[in-house]
């Protein structure tokens, strides 16, 4: 075995990039480094009992020469008895309709092809050829942006993709060590012009700062993959800690609305809240190819960190954050949004609250109104009370109830029409927390009998 084999070979061992018996697909541009990883895939295919395909995607936007590639992946390919699965992506097409980043969208219609194939013909991995060189170019460039993740954690050596997992096995060697490696196969590859252009950043990376950075440190290349692997240790054990905080703060109302524990949030590390935050929006955007920059993320943080008054936060793609007091929902535009207008309720007069009802609150236990009567007890922190309306993922404590029972239930009970719930008016402390849904339940504080209760509430329908 070589020892560019070998090598290969210790770091996928260490990591457990490859089992024993498992169909990977390698992708295959025609370049060194795809033309090297098919050599060395095909070279450990026994070790590991392996099946093996190349896929191969054309962009059309190299003419003739690129379909050339296509011909010169085939024939490797064939040569090496390994199966072949390519195509030619429309992208000026798509280009020409939509406009926008060409690279972002090659690399869009790469991989849903990549996905089809490894679906299609049921493979476990999907292989690329990023190498050492890559990885301290994707680290310089989340230097020179500013990441928006957490921690710089580069080039993952395994991540899922599809129905399995994309690994990267050469990200423990080097262009130089690829480059001898293919001269000393005798084995001819492809060179793509568009990758010696300055007209993209990583280019630019890539010609002019990587060879700076070597001449200072010559083992640049380990210093970053050591780096890279810390990092992704922290990384790693951190989200896993992030998650565990996600799923304890943030839930999820019938109408795939997502609210925030602010309170318990505003408890946790900054570290993790950034996190928190982070996976919050990829479970809003998915795989949308959203801008959000340092600037958007520290005024989420700054509105989740507030408890006072309302504000509300316009993020991209029509997604709106909302914030009344400590309760803060992220919905979309065609959602309905919370209702941050209220109604304080002052004491000793008859105050309308919408939905044909009016209510008198007063300390004075002897005083006589018409209407309902109900004792209850109020401290100073919960005071003054306010009147508002529903909010998707609203809950009442109800007397008598182990948990809080959700207000749209409760209306659904009631036989409460659809319009008649928009205006209901909700009886909530000064910390937002819903005492009383007006005329139809009570929170446990209310009752019909005096004891110690420092307040009387009087409700009658006008």
């Amino acid at each position: 075995m070589h020892p560019f084999d070998r090598k290969v070979k210790q770091y996928i061992d260490k990591h457990q990039l490859i089992q024993k018996g498992e169909r990977l697909l390698v992708a295959s541009s025609g370049g060194a480094d795809s033309v090297a990883l098919v050599h060395v895939i095909n070279e450990l295919k026994e070790t590991y009992d392996l099946e093996v395909g190349i896929v191969h995607t054309d962009h059309q936007l190299r003419g003739e020469e690129s379909a050339e590639d296509m011909q010169f992946v085939e024939q490797l390919a064939k040569k090496m008895g390994i199966s072949f699965y390519a195509t030619a992506l429309d992208v000026p097409k798509r280009v020409a309709a939509e406009g926008g980043n060409v690279q972002v969208i090659c690399r869009e219609e790469r991989y849903a092809y990549f996905e089809h194939i490894m679906t299609t013909h049921h493979f476990d991995k999907l292989v690329l050829g990023h190498h050492a060189d890559d990885q301290i170019e994707t680290v310089v460039m989340a230097l020179v942006r500013g990441s928006l993740t957490a921690s710089i954690t580069g080039i993952p050596r395994m991540r899922p993709f599809s129905s399995g997992q994309i690994i990267r096995p050469f990200l423990c060697v080097t262009k130089k060590e690829i480059l001898d490696f293919i001269r000393c196969q005798n084995q001819l590859f492809r060179h793509d012009p568009s990758n010696d252009k300055h007209t993209y950043t990583r280019n630019r990376i890539r010609h002019k700062l990587v060879p700076l950075l070597a001449e200072e440190n010559p083992n640049i290349s380990d210093s970053i993959r050591t780096f890279v692997e810390k990092q992704q240790q922290d990384d790693e054990f951190l989200q896993m800690i992030a998650k565990e905080k996600y799923d304890q703060l943030v839930t999820i109302d019938d109408e795939g609305i997502f609210y925030l524990d602010t309170i318990g949030f505003s408890a946790v590390p900054i570290a993790l809240q950034r996190r928190v935050i982070l996976i919050l929006l990829n479970y809003l955007y998915q795989s949308s190819e959203v801008l959000i920059n340092d600037r958007l993320i520290a005024s989420i943080l700054a509105a989740c960190n507030e408890h006072d008054g309302n504000e509300v936060l316009h993020l991209p793609k029509a997604i709106f954050l909302v914030r009344h007091y400590n309760k803060v929902q992220f919905s979309s535009s065609n959602q309905q949004p919370l209702v941050i207008r209220n109604v304080v309720i002052e004491e000793n007069g008859w105050i309308h609250i919408g939905a044909g009802f009016s209510i008198y609150l007063t300390r004075n236990l002897s005083e006589n109104q018409s209407g309902e009567k109900w004792f209850l007890q109020l401290e100073s922190d919960l005071l003054p009370l306010a009147i508002r309306q529903k909010t998707p993922g609203d809950r009442i404590q109800i007397k008598g109830m182990s948990s809080p029972k959700k207000v749209s239930r409760l209306f659904i009970d009631e036989k409460i029409s659809a319009e008649e719930r928009l205006d209901w008016p909700l009886l909530v402390t000064q910390k937002n927390d819903i005492i009383a849904v007006t005329g139809l339940r009570y929170g446990d504080r209310f009752s019909k009998i005096f004891s110690s209760q420092n307040y009387v509430l009087y409700i009658k329908r006008d």
